[in-house]
């Protein structure tokens, strides 16, 4: 921060300098608020994005109590005032294992929510990653063992906003009508994604917290295109007489970059360890909705992670894949699964219901101050994201149960003159809520 000079020496400098004083303090009180940890996030080594084969997930109990000290450099804690660290005993397995197995520990991070210590290693050479796992699963030191699994985003790459004519979705999901009801304040929305351009006209200054897992590069957080076209979807400003308006433009966000990118128009792409990070900072930044516009199979430490949020409260909304192998997260039973097609909404199993919203030609916003049209599974969960907010902003104790059902009940058939979609919508899910809600759709039920 610079500071310009005072010439004064009496006490009208005093004055000056004393209520600078208060002023600082008090912007430490309010950066504080948004701040959920003093360290840096455990960072990615562009080894284990290049070669993820080579590694694996190790978690272990890690017993913690009193005001233990961390152990080596890499030990992580969550929130402002929490004393978790690495155990004694965690340390030692991790030293144990690593000499019995022959691995090499890459990075580690203490879990607070799972009360467990993951490691990332790497294997051997001349083993095969398998032969790894089945050992350590016979360990009685490991809880978790698992591959370092990959997850890619989950789309085809291809009021007075001036491009809010285009939005057929808004129209689909009645955002208009909607917004007389709520447009989301206040809600705590964390998007785990690639990076965010938070400077785009339409989000800047709408990002209560941003952290990166992948590397310490801000000017690639900027300028990563899906991780913003999902942010717009959720929150563009509305009637700020540019751009889009999103779904639910007043509620705060967190922008959790996990995800990465190698080209402007490559899918994004995130590790087990990265979004395990992200989830457990976004439950110590009390998130109340986690947008997951990702697929990737199935994976212990994450859905351990999803479990303990959604059992906490917390509303995770997820992208479902057609690919039967992609079981992350749309097949979770606590996840509200979105798709675009009817391929994702059979042989569910007993999933309790995969819900629909546009998915395709969606304008939405990309970096650089600019817009533009994309398509995928990612930006429909955006959407109903967004309408989650909407609803949880007039009552916040709704739980997953009944936010399912609303949802599931207000979707209706859209026509278009491309065809139709059937796709939840906003109005009538609010219209189930808030009494007076007024909808041009056909009222709720069916």
């Amino acid at each position: 921060m610079s500071r310009s000079r005072n010439p004064s020496h009496g006490s009208k400098g005093a004055a000056l300098r004393a209520m600078r004083a208060i002023a600082l303090v008090l912007l430490g009180v309010g950066l504080a608020a948004t701040t959920i940890a003093a360290e840096p996030p455990v960072l990615t080594p562009d080894e284990v994005r290049t070669a993820p084969g080579q590694f694996i997930v190790v978690a272990m109990a890690n017993p913690v109590s009193g005001r233990p000290g961390a152990v080596g450099g890499t030990a992580h804690g969550y929130g402002s005032s929490s004393n978790y660290r690495v155990s004694a005993s965690a340390a030692e397995s991790v030293r144990e294992l690593a000499k019995q197995y022959s691995l090499t520990r890459v990075s580690e991070w203490p879990i607070e929510q799972l009360g467990m210590h993951c490691v990332l290693f790497r294997i051997p050479p001349g083993t095969t990653r398998e032969a790894v796992i089945d050992k350590l699963r016979g360990d009685k030191r490991v809880l978790i063992v698992q591959p370092l699994n990959e997850f890619e985003s989950a789309t085809s790459l291809t009021f007075d906003d001036p491009y809010a004519r285009l939005q057929a979705n808004v129209q689909a999901l009645a955002v208009a009508e909607a917004h007389l009801v709520s447009r989301g304040n206040g809600v705590r929305v964390a998007v785990i994604d690639t990076g965010i351009d938070t400077t785009h006209p339409d989000l800047a200054g709408r990002t209560q917290l941003t952290r990166n897992y992948v590397d310490d590069d801000k000017r690639s957080f900027l300028s990563d295109r899906h991780g913003t076209q999902v942010a717009g979807l959720i929150a563009a400003a509305a009637n700020n007489g540019i751009g889009i308006v999103g779904v639910a433009p007043d509620v705060k966000l967190m922008a959790l970059k996990a995800c990465w990118q190698g080209s402007a128009g490559s899918a994004g792409r995130c590790n087990s360890f990265t979004i395990a990070q992200a989830i457990a900072d976004a439950l110590a930044a009390r998130a109340q909705v986690i947008n997951l516009s990702l697929v990737g199979p199935s994976d212990p430490l994450l859905e351990a992670l999803i479990d303990k949020a959604t059992r906490g409260g917390v509303i995770v909304v997820g992208a479902a894949s057609a690919d039967a192998r992609m079981a992350f997260p749309g097949k979770l039973p606590r996840v509200i699964a979105v798709a675009e097609s009817e391929a994702e909404v059979e042989g569910r199993g007993d999933h309790p219901g995969i819900l629909r919203a546009p998915a395709r030609d969606i304008v939405t916003l990309v970096p650089d101050g600019h817009y533009d049209f994309a398509s995928g599974n990612s930006l429909a969960t955006a959407q109903v994201t967004g309408v989650v907010a909407l609803l949880l902003a007039r009552n916040q104790k709704l739980g997953l149960t009944r936010l399912r059902e609303m949802l599931t009940q207000s979707s209706r058939p859209h026509m278009t003159a491309q065809g139709g979609y059937e796709s939840v919508n906003a109005c009538l899910a609010l219209a189930m809520l808030v009494r007076g809600a007024v909808c041009s759709a056909v009222k709720p039920g069916r």
